[in-house]
């Protein structure tokens, strides 16, 4: 599972697989990592680096916007490396080791083969090798940050009490973590299209995830970078007005102040072409793809 290198806008890379972003804000010949991908992803971390000229030891700081391993793997290796790592309080005891992710309801989940190939995937890539956190900075709520790209912190919770997305104001850019995804996790490229809510077995509380889906409408940025799935580029309001409309039992639901025109599942457009936009021409407006062996 190789990792393909990106650049959604200027300073900013994404580091992608099948199943999982994460990004790099490159500022000043520093760097921040936006989550820590898995374990095994650390050799091709390091020759995503060296492409752009930098090492590891050029991160400054590493923002693990929720406790979960495939965001997590490689937090500790890069504060080894002399970064810091910041997550928000509520999810801090799992990342430092104190408590362990119950992972007892997958098993429901593994009779769709996609999702049973995504979970062997992520066996193979170490995701239960994760090394636990030996020293974690907190994430607060509305602040900015002080490292490379000064991102400003959204408490979302709901996927877990403590996930966060983080918003670069000045390029309008939102970096949802699993707060919000564009990719169906239990069923793959094939099941649900377009901006969502993440279903399964480790989606804490469904229902605060879907209030907290406010705090990123009201962020009005331009283009979302999820945790799982391909950029968003029209807009976090259309994407959250999405998100409800798919949600069990809210299908039909619009809020004007979201100023999205899908107002229900049935009239979201075809995951092929969006706003007029075959997929494709996204994923070339994102940048050329270079994958890192």
């Amino acid at each position: 599972m190789t990792l393909r290198l990106t650049r959604p806008a200027p300073g900013v890379h994404r580091l992608s697989s099948v199943y999982t972003n994460w990004y790099l804000l490159e500022a000043g010949g520093r760097l921040t990592v936006l989550d820590a991908g898995l374990a095994g992803d650390w050799r091709h971390f390091c020759s995503a680096l060296s492409r752009l000229g930098h090492a590891p030891d050029d991160v400054d700081a590493v923002l693990v916007t929720h406790h979960h391993p495939d965001h997590a793997g490689n937090a500790e290796r890069l504060r080894a490396a002399g970064a810091r790592v910041l997550s928000h309080p509520a999810d801090a005891s799992y990342l430092r080791g104190e408590k362990q992710l119950d992972n007892s309801g997958i098993v429901r989940y593994l009779w769709r083969p996609w999702y049973a190939a995504y979970m062997l995937r992520y066996l193979a890539k170490g995701i239960t090798r994760t090394p636990a956190v030996a020293r974690l900075d907190e994430l607060a709520d509305g602040e900015v940050l002080d490292v490379p790209g000064f991102p400003r912190v959204v408490h979302a919770p709901g996927h877990t009490a403590g996930s966060c997305a983080l918003f670069l104001e000045d390029r309008s850019l939102l970096f949802s973590g699993d707060a919000l995804v564009t990719l169906d996790l239990e069923r793959g490229p094939r099941g649900r299209p377009g901006p969502q809510v993440v279903r399964g077995p480790h989606t804490e509380d469904a229902d605060l995830a879907l209030a907290s889906l406010d705090v990123l409408a009201a962020t009005n940025a331009e283009t979302v970078l999820p945790g799982h799935g391909e950029p968003w580029p029209h807009g976090t309001k259309s994407a959250v007005n999405i998100a409800r409309a798919a949600s069990p039992g809210l299908a039909g639901l619009w809020r004007p102040e979201c100023g999205s025109r899908y107002a229900t599942s049935a009239s979201m457009p075809a995951p092929a072409r969006i706003e007029g936009r075959p997929q494709d021409e996204i994923r070339r407006a994102n940048g050329p793809a270079r994958l890192i062996d």
